[in-house]
């Protein structure tokens, strides 16, 4: 049996018991006794919303103080590719062995994480700046050409709306508020903007309601109208999607040099950890590796700039809580969908690999994010001609 050294056994029988409900602001602090660092009261006083005249969005720890980091290191695995304005690492390993267990009683895990293919995901979850794009793409268009299913974020880093004929209203966003996190994302709303980008961003209406979901099997059947009828899994050909959950899981918690190079294993915990990621804030202001549990939002993606996944993926623990595309566990009737790890107002006891979440693909709080996955892009169609175009002229060439 694995002990889970961050908070009481009291807080974790708690945190079970409610389904995985996460601790969140003080009561995240209280469970997790020197599970994270003590942020200076007048620090997280600003951050929070109070004291200094600041607050998540204005004052002193607005964007100019949380400055974003523009050296990434190179993940220790994987390579980057950069498509669609967005950082993605391609996950390797095809076949790996999946999650076997720690001893965790009533681990969930167990037998997920492995993935056949190879695939690519965002370094980072959705920022402010991609999200303000889609924004003003899907959200207040002409009344016989409406989005369905859209809301407006309560957590991100953009400006204020001005109407614009004949758009409606649009958003920018403020010099150094390009990488906040985005939150207040229903799983549908995440189907949406995947079949955005896997049409390249086109802005008929088409283009936001077919691709990779079908969007016209979102909706409700039964005697109670609580089952959803969203489509289970993404369409073949899909370019952009939703990552399933033992995707998300294999980006996050498996390590192919675990043990040592070329030998493999699993993480427990985010960011190649087998116990609880300290929170707190990011250099200069702290020495935390999480932007969670604080109820700050205003923490740019990437700021804990050497704290990552295996693969090299940022914020696996705090920024946003991830959407799955997975069905959730005995959700056969209802449809719920899986999301995985802390975000910044909950505890990163929720990051063990153990015990994910799930919630209705309709719902949206203000700490639901995600994180797109892609395709391997194939040959272009250019490519190909051009490479029969040079068969045929060497062919040509050696022809008697």
């Amino acid at each position: 049996m694995v002990m889970v050294r961050c908070g009481s056994a009291s807080a974790l029988g708690a945190w079970m018991r409610g389904g995985g409900r996460r601790f969140v602001g003080a009561d995240a602090a209280a469970a997790m006794p020197g599970a994270g660092m003590r942020v200076p009261a007048v620090l997280l006083a600003a951050v929070l919303g109070g004291g200094l005249g600041g607050g998540v969005f204005g004052g002193p720890f607005g964007a100019s103080a949380f400055a974003q980091p523009t050296n990434f290191p190179a993940p220790p695995n994987g390579t980057l590719s950069r498509s669609q304005g967005i950082d993605f690492v391609t996950i390797g390993q095809p076949g790996n062995a999946p999650w076997a267990g720690n001893g965790t009683l009533g681990d969930r895990a167990i037998g997920r994480g492995r993935v056949d293919y190879e695939y690519r995901i965002g370094r980072f979850e959705v920022t402010t700046a991609q999200w303000v794009e889609f924004m003003n793409a899907a959200y207040d268009r002409p009344a016989n050409d409406q989005i369905p299913f859209m809301q407006l974020p309560s957590t991100w880093g953009a400006g204020g709306a001005s109407p614009t004929a004949p758009g409606g209203r649009r958003w920018s966003v403020p010099a150094g508020n390009e990488m906040r996190p985005v939150g207040n994302i229903s799983w549908r709303m995440a189907a949406i903007y995947c079949n955005w980008l896997h049409n390249d961003k086109a802005l008929t209406r088409d283009a936001f309601l077919t691709g990779a979901y079908n969007v016209s099997t979102f909706g409700y059947t039964g005697p109670n109208g609580d089952q959803f009828t969203d489509q289970a899994a993404r369409s073949p050909g899909a370019r952009y999607f939703i990552p399933t959950w033992d995707e998300w899981l294999k980006a996050t918690h498996f390590d192919p040099n675990r043990f040592g190079q070329g030998q493999p294993g699993w993480w427990s915990f985010a960011n190649m950890r087998e116990t609880v990621t300290p929170i707190g804030l990011p250099p200069p202001f702290g020495t935390g590796e999480a932007n969670a549990g604080s109820g700050s939002a205003g923490i740019p993606l990437g700021s804990y700039v050497n704290i990552m996944s295996p693969w090299g993926l940022y914020d696996t623990a705090g920024g946003m809580t991830e959407w799955t595309e997975s069905i959730f566990f005995r959700s056969t009737l209802d449809n719920r969908r899986i999301f995985d790890g802390s975000a910044y107002d909950t505890s990163t006891l929720s990051d063990i690999i153990s015990f994910p979440e799930g919630d209705f693909p309709s719902f949206a709080l203000g700490n639901y994010g995600f994180r797109i996955a892609a395709a391997i892009p194939g040959p272009s169609t250019g490519m190909i001609a051009g490479g029969l175009m040079l068969c045929a002229a060497r062919r040509r060439r050696v022809t008697p």
